[in-house]
């Protein structure tokens, strides 16, 4: 019987260590655009397509998210240039499927940055907004579609009422017209599908889409002071600015009212003070954090004190002791994991912390040190992060690439992590985004307006659906670590080489190299994997159902599944006998409509009865 020494599992992705001195189960650098799913199979990614209409302005999306509103709807929105744009679905049964303009006119140059906040009179959330002046914008949410106009009337599709679309009621009673621009303010009709009471309807036809007016706060906290940060916390407004060392908090009940009284009641505005400029403001367990210049954390603590017969709070920052450049690197890199926060520090390292209410030095565990190398090469400028289906996400917007971080649970509990390849992908800012396929990854574009669903297909582009005349090919590169099989001073040799995996038909260009030495110093040696060679297949791969797996454990959709028409393929290269002291194999491919996956590989390696006598001294 021929013995096989095999990799039988892929169990991460590494650069931190030598690469001849490393598990042969790992990947190492070098590559790229491949994944290791929950199976512990290595496989070529998915790709990508537009979601929406072509754009080739050289604009990139400053940012975006998805707001999924309190009565809900779900509001996808991206800021490029000056435009606020929305992703509208079918709204009251009229199918838009497009980005549709909020509104225009904005900065061209800041970043937009938006929370919600809950409004008790209209009782639904509002979005509030901040572009790098002294305003506070507001906009909330509400769409409609025009059915018909009367000289003072407008009348909605569909059946639901203006309210009930999220219309104002008693705040500002403007609607604004997508197609014209043009504001038409009501006085009644909010709960019915007619809105009475205008001076005007001239210029809406039937079709045309209505959304609220977005409503400006002019000069809030202050005049002057300019708002970069902003985060809800217990229903008040908190605003950071990149430019002071000062955090103003808004009462509970006035997101635009920043006054407090002595002594300070609960509920009431404030006025923090850091030692640095606002980095990111966020929240763990029942405490307000705010990161503050390259090195500080600030944990605010609430109060409840008596003075005479009233009970008044105390609301004062405490700086947490923390190391040299371990604050945020900046506020989109931060993220809340319910009793933990990740973030990307200013060393940089992505770091975690946890207890909530034990926090008062802290001493945060780094969770990048497996892709050391990889970090402190990148370029981080404007860095965005994303949990989506147990998976962290980190994308670097100026080099177009991401960094993916797997957390697996297992049956007994126990979670571990792991790295998978840096992928190439031109995307910002990420959100989940429904389409009309479920809830998915999206990317917003590093470089046009476009934003793209992720990890679906067998190639990337920007097409659409129907069109795929501009398909990209997936450049997928999985590099295995370097195997001394036991014996690093010995010389070996084999004349066999096994792959085992999983493979479409139309995939005829799967190359395996192998090199022999470190950086392939004796001799690379190619062998080609196809999917057309039935002599190699076997039955069709199974579909990991919901039946099959955990929903708390496993992502669903493409990034786990292969396509439909995958085999399974069992293969042996005969390779000409030379001795060595390590090989390494890489299975790539570089074309559209793509797939392969690898389970096991492996020589049927020997020692060697030579000497390595040319390197005896």
């Amino acid at each position: 019987m021929i013995n096989y020494s095999l990799a039988e599992e892929t169990l991460g992705y590494v650069t931190s260590q030598d690469p001849s001195n490393t598990d042969k189960r790992y990947l190492v650098a070098g590559s790229k655009n491949t994944v290791i799913d929950y199976q512990k199979k290595v496989k070529i990614r998915s790709g990508y397509y537009r979601l929406g209409s072509a754009n080739t302005s050289l604009t990139e999306i400053r940012n975006g998210w998805t707001w999924n509103t309190s009565s809900g709807t779900h509001l996808p929105q991206r800021f490029y240039d000056d435009e606020l744009e929305v992703y509208l679905g079918t709204i009251d049964g009229t199918a838009i499927d497009a980005w549709t303009r909020v509104l225009n006119g904005w900065s061209t140059t800041e970043k937009m940055r938006s929370v919600t906040w809950f409004d008790t009179t209209e009782n639904i959330d509002l979005q509030l907004m901040v572009v790098g002046d002294d305003n506070i914008y507001e906009w909330n949410g509400a769409v409609a579609v025009v059915s018909s106009t009367g000289a003072a009337t407008i009348t909605k599709t569909g059946t639901s009422t203006w309210a009930q679309n999220r219309f104002y009621t008693t705040r500002n009673k403007t609607v604004v017209c997508v197609r014209t621009g043009t504001e038409y303010t009501y006085t009644g009709g909010e709960s019915t599908t007619t809105l009475t009471g205008l001076a005007s309807t001239v210029g809406l036809i039937a079709g045309d889409i209505l959304v609220q007016k977005i409503v400006t706060s002019a000069d809030k906290p202050a005049a002057n002071r300019i708002n970069h940060i902003p985060y809800v916390f217990e229903n008040q407004l908190c605003l950071g600015s990149e430019d002071d060392q000062e955090v103003w908090i808004s009462k509970n009940t006035d997101y635009d009212d920043f006054s407090y009284s002595t002594p300070r009641l609960s509920g009431e505005g404030a006025l923090l003070t850091l030692d640095g400029t606002t980095r990111s403001i966020t929240s763990l367990g029942s405490n307000l954090i705010v990161f503050a210049g390259r090195s500080s954390l600030f944990k605010a603590e609430y109060q409840q004190i008596t003075v005479g017969t009233t009970l008044a709070e105390t609301l004062r920052v405490k700086k947490l002791d923390t190391g040299i450049d371990q604050g945020a690197l900046n506020h989109e890199s931060v993220l809340q994991l319910s009793n933990s926060i990740a973030y990307l520090s200013n060393e940089v390292a992505l770091r975690i912390i946890d207890s909530p209410d034990t926090v008062s030095g802290i001493n945060p565990k780094t969770l990048s040190n497996p892709i050391k190398p990889d970090f402190d090469a990148e370029d981080w400028t404007g860095a965005f992060m994303y949990w989506y289906k147990n998976t962290l996400y980190i994308t670097a917007p100026a080099t177009g690439r991401m960094y993916m971080l797997n957390f697996v649970e297992d049956a007994d509990g126990k979670t571990f992590r792991y790295w998978n390849p840096p992928q190439v992908l031109p995307v910002g800012a990420l959100a989940v985004i429904d389409s009309g396929d479920g809830e998915l990854l999206h990317g917003h574009s590093n470089a046009t307006p476009e934003t793209y669903l992720l990890f679906d297909g067998q190639s990337d582009g920007q097409y659409d659906n129907m069109d795929t005349s501009e398909k990209l090919p997936i450049d997928a590169v999985a590099k295995f670590a370097y195997s001394s099989y036991g014996k690093r001073a010995n010389l070996k040799t084999f004349d066999e080489y096994y792959v085992e995996g999983e493979i479409t038909p139309n995939t005829t260009d799967c190359v395996l190299s192998i090199d022999y030495n470190f950086d392939g110093s004796l001799q690379t040696i190619t062998k080609n994997i196809s999917g057309s060679d039935g002599d190699i297949l076997e039955g069709l791969v199974d579909f990991n159902s919901l039946a099959q797996q955990s929903l708390a454990i496993n992502p669903l959709g493409s990034f786990l599944n292969p396509p439909s028409n995958a085999r399974k393929f069992r293969v042996i290269f005969e390779i000409a006998r030379e001795d060595f002291f390590e090989i390494s194999a890489t299975f790539s491919t570089n074309d559209v409509d793509r797939y392969w996956a690898i389970i096991a590989h492996g020589a049927n390696a020997t020692i060697s009865p030579r000497r390595a006598s040319h390197i005896y001294k």
